[in-house]
C-alpha cells in the first residue's frame, strides 16, 4: 500500500490538486488509486494523529483506520489531501521558523501507516508574498497573529524540509515552487495520484482558468489535445509559450508588502528565497520539481 501526502503549503493550491484527482476519481480507482472525500479524513488524520501520538501502532491500525476512509475493493494507493495537515494559517510562523511543528507532524501521519510506504509532497513559495498573504487571511491584528514578533529575513523553507526529512527519513519528500506550478502542473498532478504516464485526466487545465484569458485557455487546451507532447519538456516548452502570450498580469501580481516594511524588503526576501532553493535543490532526502 502506497500512501501519498499533500501538505499543501498555505496560499499554493488552495485545494486545485485535490479538486481535480476527485473529478477524476472512477478512472483512478480503476487503476488502484483512491481519492477519498475530503470530509471524510481531513479532521480524522489530524485529530487521530495528535490522540496516538504515545500509542504504538501496528498493521491493525492502519486498516482499520483506511477501512473507515476508502470504500474502493482494490486499493494500491491512497491520496490526501489538506493544507492544514502541518498547521492552521495563524500558526504557519513561530519559532523564527516556517510551521515549526512541521516534523512532529509528518511524524504523527506516519505513524498512522506503519505498514504503508508513506509520500510527501510540498508546495513552497516565496516569503516575500507567502507572508502577506498569511496576514491578508488572518484579517484583524493578522501582523501580529502571524509574524509574533519573528524577523521574516531568518524564515528558510530549507529548515522546515530538513525537519520534515528528519523525522520520516524512510519517506519520500517531493517540493517544488509554487512559482513554477503553471509549468509543472501536469507533472504535479502525475507524482501525486502516481497515475499512469500516458493517462490524460479531465480537467488538466482548470487549474489555468483565471490566470490566462479564456481565448488563451481554448487555444492550449486545443492545441495540447491535437499536438500531445512526447515528453514532459515538450509540455513546459508549449505551457511557457501560452503563457508567455496570454498570462492575465494583474491575477500573476501580489502584492508584496507588510507593516513597517522597506521600499526593498521584498527583494531581498526574494534573493534569499532564490539562494534557499538552490540549496534545497541540492538537499539529501528531497525530490525537487523544477521547470
Amino acid at each position: 500500500m502506497e500512501i501519498a501526502i499533500h501538505l499543501g503549503a498555505h496560499l499554493t493550491d488552495e485545494d486545485r490538486l485535490i479538486r481535480c484527482l476527485m473529478r477524476n476519481r472512477a478512472a483512478l480507482a480503476a487503476k488502484g488509486i483512491s481519492i477519498p472525500g475530503t470530509s471524510r479524513y481531513r479532521t480524522v488524520l489530524r485529530r487521530t494523529a495528535h490522540e496516538m501520538r504515545n500509542i504504538a501502532t501496528d498493521a491493525e491500525t492502519q486498516e482499520a483506520l483506511l477501512d473507515s476512509l476508502i470504500t474502493e475493493d482494490i486499493v494500491e494507493r491512497v491520496v490526501f489531501s489538506h493544507d492544514c495537515f502541518l498547521s492552521n494559517h495563524r500558526w504557519a510562523i513561530g519559532k523564527g521558523r516556517i510551521y515549526p511543528d512541521a516534523g512532529a507532524k509528518v511524524a504523527g501521519l506516519r505513524r498512522l501507516f506503519p505498514d504503508a510506504r508513506v509520500e510527501f509532497y510540498m508546495a513552497i513559495r516565496n516569503p516575500a508574498t507567502f507572508l502577506p498573504g498569511l496576514v491578508e487571511h488572518a484579517g484583524p491584528g493578522g501582523f501580529e497573529q502571524v509574524m509574533g514578533g519573528e524577523s521574516p529575513l531568518s524564515l528558510r523553507w530549507s529548515d522546515t524540509l530538513a525537519r520534515i526529512h528528519e523525522a520520516v527519513p524512510d519517506c519520500r519528500l517531493t517540493v517544488w515552487c509554487d512559482e513554477d506550478t503553471p509549468l509543472l502542473w501536469p507533472e504535479i498532478l502525475r507524482e501525486v495520484s502516481g497515475h499512469p504516464d500516458e493517462m490524460v485526466l479531465e480537467g488538466v487545465f482548470d487549474w489555468f482558468r483565471g490566470f490566462v484569458s479564456e481565448e488563451g485557455l481554448r487555444l492550449m487546451e486545443g492545441w495540447l489535445r491535437e499536438r500531445p507532447p512526447m515528453t514532459d519538456l515538450q509540455r513546459r516548452r508549449v505551457l511557457s509559450a501560452f503563457l508567455d502570450k496570454f498570462a492575465l498580469p494583474e491575477k500573476l501580481e501580489v502584492e508584496a508588502a507588510l507593516p513597517d516594511w522597506q521600499e526593498d524588503h521584498a527583494d531581498i526576501l526574494s534573493e534569499l528565497y532564490a539562494q534557499d532553493v538552490d540549496l534545497i535543490a541540492q538537499m539529501p532526502g528531497v525530490d525537487f520539481l523544477e521547470p
